[in-house]
């Protein structure tokens, strides 16, 4: 078995270096005949991941979930597995999928090789792992300060969606999704059920049911926003009576005036503004699970 090991060495204040050291030796006793990549740029990863689809049985992602998206984007659609030993900030994917944070163990779940297909999302053709998330969602991962989410983790997210509840003016924007139209200010189509952290956004959501999970916040006024927000730890959101949540498998969203700016992101990264077209690649990526 060839593995081929990713390693991000800024993930984990600066760790990921030895991490990946140790796995590349853990992955060697047990078998697998291992090499180390490091990544020096953004999509350096990609590059890398897509040279290796296909040739190497396993590729190893060693960093946070930038680092996971971005192998996933040059793994999707091959035969070549995604083993994960989570090395970020927050690492939602590993949360999602139950994967061990310890190095040993997470080498454990890679050498066993027992895999699951997982869907992917894609924004305007790039791919998503864990969601994709529109106006107010896409300023506070613009906003957030990265020490806060270093420090904080997911409280770090759902201060800065409140503090921003309060002082901004939303942009509204459309939604088209199973032949509905709604008008929203906030919305995140999720893989997965976690958002930042423990967060869960969209809290139904599977990444192996070939479809994505739609949540809107339909309601304008800050008040009204800055309660979604508060319930969002306890799920309460859920119950809003501004929320609309639906199963879709493609949706489009788009300006309401052609000047408005709304930003959208993928997996916590600013990926530009809408218009924006997503949609779900069913079981497009081999990962390794527990």
């Amino acid at each position: 078995m060839r593995a081929e090991i990713i390693f991000n060495p800024t993930a984990g204040r600066g760790r990921a270096a030895a991490i990946a050291s140790t796995v590349q030796k853990s992955l060697a006793k047990r078998g697998l005949d291992t090499q180390l990549h490091v990544t020096e740029k953004s999509g350096d990863a990609t590059t890398l991941a897509c040279a290796f689809a296909g040739n190497a049985d396993i590729v190893v992602a060693v960093g946070g979930d930038g680092t996971v998206n971005e192998i996933a984007n040059g793994l999707a659609c091959s035969p070549t597995s995604l083993g994960i030993v989570p090395a970020g900030t927050v690492n939602v994917l590993a949360l999602e999928l139950g994967l061990p944070f310890q190095v040993e163990r997470a080498c454990n779940v890679i050498a066993e090789g027992r895999t699951i297909a997982m869907d992917l999302g894609k924004a305007n053709g790039r791919r998503f792992v864990l969601m994709t998330g529109i106006g107010v969602d896409a300023l506070t991962v613009r906003n957030v300060d990265p020490r806060a989410k270093r420090m904080f983790r997911e409280l770090a997210f759902l201060s800065t969606g409140l503090r921003l509840g309060f002082t901004t003016h939303p942009t509204p924007f459309l939604v088209r999704a199973n032949g509905e139209e709604h008008t929203a200010i906030f919305a995140v189509i999720g893989n997965s059920r976690y958002y930042a952290g423990r967060l869960g956004m969209t809290s139904s959501a599977d990444p192996t049911d070939g479809v994505l999970d739609l949540i809107m916040f339909t309601g304008r006024s800050r008040a009204a926003l800055a309660s979604f927000w508060l319930g969002v730890p306890s799920g309460l959101h859920m119950r809003h009576p501004e929320t609309v949540y639906v199963l879709t498998e493609k949706a489009e969203i788009t300006p309401i005036e052609k000047e408005d700016v709304v930003w959208f992101q993928t997996d916590g990264e600013l990926a530009g503004r809408i218009p924006v077209t997503v949609e779900v690649e069913p079981h497009a990526l081999n990962v390794l699970v527990p």
